[in-house]
């Protein structure tokens, strides 16, 4: 791992809790309102120069915790730190100069950039925004950038519907890279994007980092993807992080079910390797955020679940040296047959 440990964490998200209203109604001749609980007591730290990778399915949770953590969304419990100052304390001159420092990769790179803006003023607006150099200073930056991720500075005047989803994408992350900041969180930032694109898109933002130290929360569903870029991965499952490793361990030697099955999905290119894999198929559906199960939340899709499972949260432990995980029945590949063989 490249990343600087000595310094302390960039980030440190304490036991973050994120819920929203889902409406109310008469429920048992009662009068009651429920949520929805999109994140429930997530934790973990990222380092400068690290890549954090938060994996899951759809509707887990990671876009949520990545806005909730720039304070997009405001926490429902839990504290966010970022540079040891509490995020959700801080009165909108303190929120501004924080943003200055994070900045945010959009999913979309279509929705993601303003139609009536041209390139050039939408690079240079997080700069016009902070104050920082003359007209022409931040116009030789921009054109800099466009250098840096890949585009043509000429085309600093034409517009966002000119470009391809993979050139948009481009400028969003030179947006992002304009107050060269500490941390950017990356929410899916290629999933829009076809796979060719995806490794270019990719690989410069490993040339970024490099170049500039950034740190990176990556937010994805792709574990591939993830494996390509993370120094360390955590997986979510209904809002809760289930298991946290350095990248090599995660992926050699998964301690959570679920992690094992999102594994078993991940194709191997060598068709003889491929040809002996079993997929790991879950049963179900995930079930709603607004009445998750008790117990374990995994337990209802659960191929190794017991009623323990049911009936006790799992406690979230150190399995291995710098390895956590929540799994009363933790253990490498703990699904040892599955009963789909594809």
């Amino acid at each position: 791992m490249a990343f600087d440990t000595s310094q302390g964490p960039l980030l440190k998200v304490e036991h973050l809790t994120k819920e929203f209203p889902a409406g109310s109604g008469v429920f048992g001749g009662r009068f009651s309102k429920s949520v929805v609980s999109a994140v429930n007591d997530v934790s973990f730290e990222i380092y400068p120069g690290e890549t954090f990778g938060l994996v899951g399915e759809s509707g887990c949770g990671k876009s949520t915790t990545g806005r909730t953590i720039m304070r997009l969304n405001r926490p429902t419990s839990g504290k966010v730190f970022f540079q040891g100052r509490d995020v959700a304390a801080m009165n909108h001159r303190e929120l501004k100069a924080m943003r200055r420092d994070m900045q945010f990769i959009f999913q979309d790179p279509y929705a993601s950039l303003n139609p009536r803006m041209t390139i050039g003023e939408i690079i240079s607006e997080p700069m016009t925004i902070h104050g920082v150099g003359t007209m022409e200073e931040r116009m030789e930056t921009v054109r800099e950038l466009l250098d840096v991720v890949g585009l043509n500075p000429e085309h600093i005047n034409r517009y966002p519907h000119e470009f391809s989803g993979g050139q948009r994408q481009r400028v969003g992350i030179a947006r992002a890279f304009a107050l060269k900041p500490k941390l950017i969180i990356c929410d899916e930032p290629v999933s829009a994007l076809d796979v060719s694109i995806q490794a270019q898109v990719l690989n410069l933002l490993k040339d970024l980092q490099d170049r500039y130290g950034t740190a990176y929360l990556f937010i994805a569903h792709d574990l591939s993807v993830v494996q390509h870029i993370s120094d360390r991965v955590a997986v979510m499952y209904l809002g809760k992080m289930v298991e946290v490793s350095d990248w090599k361990t995660l992926y050699t030697e998964p301690h959570h079910p679920y992690t094992q099955s999102l594994l078993s999905a991940v194709p191997v290119p060598d068709p003889d390797i491929q040809k002996t894999r079993k997929r790991i198929i879950l049963a179900g559906d995930p079930p709603s955020p607004i009445d998750p199960p008790t117990g374990c939340r995994f337990h209802t899709r659960c191929p190794i679940a017991q009623a323990k499972c049911s009936q006790e949260q799992p406690e979230w432990r150190e399995v291995a040296p710098g390895h956590f995980c929540a799994c009363h029945f933790a253990s490498p590949f703990p699904i040892k047959e599955s009963h789909i063989d594809l």
